[in-house]
Parts: C-alpha cells; sequence; structure tokens
C-alpha cells in the first residue's frame, strides 16, 4: 500500500520493510539488547561519500571495545530522539562529539545515547572493505584516520592546519 501523501518524514527500511525514524530507532535497540547486529538502507547525504543515500550499513551493538575517533556509529539525537549515523571526532568519558562527513558537527551528544558501531557497509550489494578494529587494529586505528584526515584538508584547504603550525596562507606543506 503506497504511503500517503501528507506524511513527508523520511522512511527507512529494513530488508525491503518501510519504517519510520522512529520505528526504526525502536527496533534497532530491540535487536541490539539481545546482542545480534542490524542491517538496514540508509537515507539521506550526510555521510557521503563514506555511506551513500540507499547503502545497506551494519549496525553492531557495543561489545568490549568502545567506539574511538573516526568510527562511525548510530545515535539517538537528543534534541529530536531520532536516529543519526555519524563519525566520531572526539570522546570524553560521558560524552562524544560527532559530524556526518558531508555535513556539520552534530554537537556534544551524550555517551548514554549511543546506540551502536557501523561495522558493515554495501553498496549494490558488493560488501565495502570496513575495517573492523578486532581484526584491522593497524588499518582502523592508523591508516583510516590518516588517509580521512588527508582528504579533508584536500577537500577543504589548509587554512586551520597552516594557522596550527603557524604558516602563512601562501607558504607550502612539505
Amino acid at each position: 500500500m503506497p504511503e500517503p501523501p501528507l506524511l513527508r518524514h523520511k522512511r527507512y527500511e529494513a530488508d525491503g520493510v518501510p519504517l519510520s525514524r522512529a520505528a526504526l530507532l525502536e527496533l534497532l535497540s530491540a535487536v541490539h539488547e539481545k546482542g545480534a547486529d542490524f542491517r538496514f538502507r540508509a537515507t539521506g547525504t550526510s555521510m557521503y561519500p563514506t555511506i551513500r543515500d540507499g547503502d545497506i550499513i551494519t549496525v553492531s551493538p557495543i561489545r568490549g571495545v568502545e567506539p574511538s575517533a573516526f568510527d562511525i556509529v548510530a545515535f539517538r539525537n537528543p534534541e529530536n530522539q531520532q536516529l543519526v549515523i555519524h563519525r566520531v571526532l572526539a570522546l570524553s568519558p560521558d560524552t562524544f562529539l560527532a559530524k556526518g562527513d558531508n555535513s556539520q558537527p552534530d554537537g556534544t551528544i551524550p555517551r548514554s545515547d549511543l546506540l551502536g558501531v557501523v561495522t558493515k557497509v554495501e553498496r549494490n550489494g558488493s560488501r565495502l572493505f570496513w575495517p573492523d578494529k578486532r581484526r584491522y587494529p593497524f588499518l582502523a586505528t592508523v591508516y583510516f584516520p590518516t588517509v580521512y584526515w588527508y582528504l579533508m584538508m584536500r577537500k577543504r584547504g589548509y587554512g586551520i592546519i597552516l594557522k596550527l603550525l603557524g604558516k602563512r596562507s601562501g607558504e607550502s606543506i612539505p
């Protein structure tokens, strides 16, 4: 049955079943309580190009290994109680700072709103390589963060980095 035209909120899909954001959040929480992974179709472009609209993502519950900077996590947005998938920029004992790869920072999020970690991304039926901290500690903690920041500096320019290094904008980085 088609969705009524008056409903304008985004709908997600969990293996082909359309769900509202609230239902998806509830289902994800229930599945994670059982210790299982949750797989669904992502919507939106806030994590582009890492996660694209229509990609299938798997969110795993946090099991022993806490998320760290540059991990992509699922959390409940404290302002509107909706599910968000964004990258962790910094962590403290009680909060974390997250940001989409293609959006503004979300601000400080309480750790109690953290729901899980993205462990797999599938695009067009193929699994994208995803560094698992338990299997690939070097790639997950050194290589991918370094490449990510290098690409971000190339995309957005070196302005902030140059200021931190005490260089003028006309100078180059060796």
